[in-house]
C-alpha cells in the first residue's frame, strides 16, 4: 500500500520544492517609500528573458480571482489551521494534499515574517524613516499571528498573496466586498478617508510597476451579495477615485449595476468612464444573473459573479475558468472554399506590443473544415444560408470537442494538482483535500467564445442583397473575386462595401446577426459534454486583430487581413449613425444568452459635443433597459491619437481600451494602434 502512494508523494514533494524555489526567487523587498512591503518583480524583463511560465507551481492559468474573502476572514494562520485540522475518511492523496497546502502556507507565513524583521532592521538604520518602517513591520508581523485587523493590513496581505500567486499577473475580483468590513472598521475611526485613498493609490502604483497593459488585473465593483442585497459602498467609490487619481492602465475596473445600486456609486462610475481611459466596463446584474441560473448555476453563486482576465464571467472564489474561442466569420470562408482557407489569405506577422515582442506568423491556407457544397452552383440565398449553417455547426462542434477533452483531462488523476495558493483559498479543498480541478470548485466553468458575428452578418447580408437581390455578381464571380482578394474587382468590392452594415439600426442586417448569435448559443448549450458539464456560450473574441490577419477577403467588401469586429460590436468604421443606432442594433439579439460574456463596445469621440458624466449616466441607463449584459464605453480624442502616432513621447499617459484590458497607446504595436484609431476614424 505504501508503494502505491509513493509516486503521488513524490509529486507533492516536487511541488513543495518548486513552491519554495518560487518564493525564494521573489526575495525580500522593503520599498523606499510607502507602507506596503513585498517585491514588485517587474514582468517585462522576465518576458524579454523568456522566464515567464504559466504553471510554475501546479495548474493555475491565473485567469480567475481567488477567494480573497476567505483570506481576509482567516488570515494566513487560519488557512494553515484549516489545512492542518484532522479529518477522518480521507484518502491518502487527500491527506497529503492538505498537508502540502499547510506546509506551503507555513512558508508564506515565514516569508511575511522576514519582511517584518527586515523593516525593523531598516528602521534602526534609518531614524528619519523609522515611523514608516516600524508601521510596515508591525503590519507584517501581525499578519503572521492572526487575520488582518485594519484596512492597511488587508491591503498588505492582498499584495503578498497576489504577487506570490503568479510570475505574471492574476485577477483581483470583488475587492470592495472582500475589504469592506476592514474599511468600515478603520475609516474614519483610525485613519481618514484620504489616507485610505492614499493606500489604494500606493497599491495601484505597485500593480502598474509589475506590468501595465494586457494583464489579468480585472477588479469588479458593486453588484449584489449571495442574498441579493446591494454591496456598493463608500469603498467601491473610493476604489474608482483611486483609479481616477492614478490614471494608469492598472487595475482594470469593472462595475456591476442593478436597480438598487447607490446613486453615488453610479455617479462615480460615470465620472470614471468620462475620463476616457477605457475604465469602468458595465455589467448589468438583471441581464446576467437570471441567465446564469437558467444554465444551471445556483442562484447564490450566480449573484457572486466577477470576471476573468478579460470580460468572461467567473464566480469569485468559487470557480476556475477554461475557455476556447473561435471566429465565426472564418466559418464562412471555410464554407465558401469547401472546407479550405481562402487561397489569398495573408500570412500576417502579428505582435501585440511594440517594444519587445517578436512577430509571430500564423499558418494559413489549411484545410480546417468539411465540404458544405459547391457554393458557386447555388441559386438562392436560402440554399447558401443552409449550407453555411452546416459548416458553422461543424466548426462549433470542432471547438466544443476541444473543451470536452479539457473536461476529461482535468478530471484525470495524473494531472498536476492546482497551485497551493489557489488550493489554500478554496474552502472545499481545505476541508476535504479534493483538488479544485477534480470537484473542488463549487462551479464548473467551461466556456466557448465566438466573436465576429456582426462581421459575419455583414458578409452574409452582402451575399443575399448583393448577389441574389441586386445582381452585382454571381456566386461564382464572388468566390473568384474573394480568392484573389478583389484584385481586378475593385468596383465590386466598393459596391459590396456600400451595402447596409450592422450597427446602423438596419433591421435586415441586425436580425441576421441575431439569428446567428442564437444559432451559436443553441449549438453550444446542446453539445453533449462529458461528465455532465454544461459549458457557457459567450459572444466574445480575444486577439481579434490576430484572427483578422488570418481571415481572407469576405463578401462584405473587406480585404483579406482587414479588421473584423470586436465581440458583438460593429466592424470598425461601419457604424455611421451614432451610438444610439449601435445600441438598437445590438438590442435585437438576445445577448443575455451569451452569459459567458457578450460585450458591446460603444465609442464616443471627443470634440463632437460634451461627453460628460451626465451623458454617460443616460447611456448607462439606456443600455440596461435595452437588455445588454456587458457594455464598454470608450471616449477618444481623434487629434490626440493622431498626434501620438507622430510624437509618442508627448503622449506617454494616453491610455486606451483594447479588448479586455487597457494599455498605453504608445506601447501597442502598429496594427493595434490602427485598430483603436479605426473605432473613430
Amino acid at each position: 500500500m505504501v508503494e502505491q502512494w509513493r509516486p503521488i508523494k513524490q509529486k507533492f514533494d516536487e511541488m513543495y520544492e518548486r513552491f519554495i524555489e518560487h518564493i525564494e526567487q521573489r526575495g525580500v523587498e522593503i520599498p523606499d517609500s510607502g507602507i506596503l512591503a513585498g517585491p514588485v518583480c517587474p514582468v517585462r524583463p522576465m518576458i524579454e528573458a523568456g522566464q515567464i511560465r504559466w504553471r510554475d507551481m501546479g495548474w493555475d492559468n491565473a485567469h480567475f480571482p481567488l477567494d480573497y474573502r476567505l483570506l481576509m476572514q482567516k488570515g494566513i494562520p487560519g488557512i494553515i489551521a484549516c489545512a492542518s485540522e484532522p479529518h477522518q475518511d480521507l484518502t491518502p492523496t487527500q491527506q497529503m494534499y492538505r498537508a502540502l497546502i499547510a506546509d506551503c502556507w507555513i512558508r508564506i507565513r515565514e516569508y511575511v515574517r522576514q519582511h517584518g524583521e527586515a523593516a525593523l532592521s531598516r528602521a534602526a538604520e534609518r531614524p528619519a524613516e523609522a515611523d514608516r518602517l516600524k508601521r510596515m513591520a508591525f503590519n507584517c508581523l501581525e499578519l503572521t499571528s492572526h487575520a488582518p485587523e485594519t484596512f492597511e493590513q488587508g491591503l498588505q496581505l492582498f499584495w503578498f498573496i497576489w504577487r506570490l500567486r503568479s510570475n505574471f499577473t492574476s485577477c483581483i475580483g470583488r475587492m470592495d466586498v472582500h475589504l469592506q468590513s476592514l474599511y468600515e472598521r478603520d475609516v474614519p475611526q483610525r485613519i481618514s478617508r484620504e489616507e485610505a485613498l492614499a493606500l489604494l493609490c500606493e497599491l495601484w502604483e505597485k500593480l502598474n510597476a509589475v506590468y501595465a497593459g494586457d494583464t489579468l488585473m480585472n477588479l469588479m465593483l458593486g453588484g449584489v451579495d449571495a442574498e441579493g442585497k446591494d454591496v456598493s459602498s463608500d469603498l467601491s467609490v473610493l476604489i474608482m477615485e483611486a483609479t481616477m487619481r492614478v490614471a494608469r492602465p492598472e487595475p482594470h475596473i469593472n462595475v456591476r449595476i442593478h436597480a438598487n445600486s447607490r446613486a453615488d456609486f453610479l455617479d462615480a462610475a460615470a465620472r470614471l468612464i468620462a475620463m476616457g481611459q477605457g475604465q469602468g466596463v458595465l455589467y448589468y446584474d438583471e441581464n446576467i444573473i437570471p441567465n446564469l441560473v437558467a444554465r444551471g448555476v445556483p442562484l447564490e453563486y450566480a449573484r457572486q459573479y466577477a470576471n476573468d482576465g478579460c470580460t468572461e464571467i467567473t464566480f469569485d472564489g468559487l470557480s476556475g475558468i477554461w475557455f476556447w474561442q473561435m471566429e465565426s466569420v472564418k466559418s464562412l470562408e471555410l464554407a465558401l472554399f469547401r472546407g479550405q482557407e481562402n487561397p489569398s489569405t495573408p500570412f500576417n506577422p502579428y505582435t501585440k506590443w511594440a517594444h519587445f515582442q517578436k512577430p509571430s506568423v500564423y499558418r494559413t491556407r489549411l484545410t480546417l473544415g468539411h465540404d458544405s457544397g459547391d457554393f458557386a452552383r447555388m441559386t438562392s440565398f436560402d440554399e447558401v444560408y443552409a449550407a453555411f449553417l452546416d459548416q458553422y455547426g461543424y466548426q462549433i462542434d470542432r471547438y466544443m470537442d476541444v473543451l470536452a477533452r479539457e473536461v476529461l483531462k482535468n478530471a484525470a488523476e495524473d494531472v498536476f494538482h492546482t497551485s497551493p495558493i489557489v488550493a489554500g483559498l478554496n474552502e472545499i479543498t481545505l476541508d476535504t483535500g479534493v483538488d479544485p480541478m477534480r470537484g473542488g470548485w463549487a462551479v464548473e466553468n467551461y466556456q466557448l467564445l465566438s466573436g465576429s458575428i456582426p462581421t459575419l452578418a455583414d458578409a452574409l447580408y452582402a451575399i443575399r442583397e448583393g448577389v441574389f437581390e441586386r445582381g452585382l455578381c454571381t456566386m461564382k464571380e464572388l468566390i473568384h473575386a474573394l480568392s484573389v482578394d478583389f484584385e481586378g474587382f475593385e468596383d465590386l468590392r466598393l459596391a459590396l462595401k456600400k451595402l447596409p452594415k450592422f450597427g446602423n439600426d438596419v433591421d435586415a442586417v441586425d436580425q441576421l446577426a441575431a439569428d446567428l448569435a442564437a444559432f451559436f448559443c443553441d449549438r453550444v448549450e446542446n453539445y453533449p459534454t462529458p461528465l455532465g458539464v454544461k459549458p457557457l456560450p459567450g459572444i466574445y473574441n480575444i486577439d481579434f486583430n490576430t484572427f483578422a490577419g488570418s481571415v481572407g477577403a469576405t463578401p462584405d467588401g473587406r480585404n483579406g487581413g482587414d479588421l473584423i469586429c470586436e465581440h458583438y460590436s460593429p466592424t470598425p468604421g461601419n457604424a455611421k449613425n451614432g451610438p444610439t443606432a449601435v445600441i438598437q442594433s445590438a438590442a435585437k439579439a438576445d445577448l443575455k444568452r451569451g452569459c459567458a460574456s457578450s460585450p458591446l463596445y460603444l465609442v464616443l469621440p471627443r470634440g463632437l459635443g460634451a461627453v460628460d458624466a451626465k451623458l454617460i449616466r443616460q447611456m448607462m441607463k439606456g443600455c440596461g433597459e435595452a437588455g445588454l449584459p456587458v457594455v464598454s464605453i470608450s471616449i477618444y480624442d481623434k487629434s490626440a491619437l493622431e498626434d501620438a502616432l507622430l510624437h509618442p513621447d508627448k503622449h506617454e499617459d494616453l491610455v486606451v481600451r483594447v479588448w479586455g484590458f487597457n494599455a498605453r497607446f504608445i506601447d501597442l504595436d502598429e496594427g493595434l494602434k490602427r485598430h483603436v484609431m479605426s473605432r473613430i476614424l
